[in-house]
């Protein structure tokens, strides 16, 4: 897996302009000249946010598609399609996100 590579493609269309213009003119062309796994490369140009989120891409970098409207993805939308990633919580009901717990060691 490179989720290295998925995260740095956010990471840059976040702090590069140069790199977040070619992405904006075309992006599919852009992140397929990395070499990504086919399943990633899919669930990247697919806007598949929820299958991103549980390859494991950070969910700070994955909000960079709706901030970018990239591949399908905007603010309107980038809720459900992360949501497709993670356990159903009866809390999201209730419009709050479940607490992150980090096991101590």
């Amino acid at each position: 897996m490179s989720i290295f590579l998925l995260n740095k493609i956010l990471y840059l269309t976040d702090n590069d302009a140069e790199f977040r213009k070619r992405m904006r003119d075309n992006a599919e062309e852009v992140v397929r000249s990395f070499p990504l796994a086919g399943d990633e490369l899919e669930a990247l140009v697919t806007g598949d946010v929820g299958r991103l989120y549980q390859m494991g891409v950070h969910t700070f970098f994955l909000n960079h598609l709706s901030r970018y409207e990239l591949f399908g993805v905007n603010r309107e939308n980038y809720l459900d399609r992360i949501r497709e990633g993670m356990e159903y919580d009866k809390r999201f009901e209730q419009g709050n996100m479940p607490v992150q717990y980090v096991p101590s060691e």
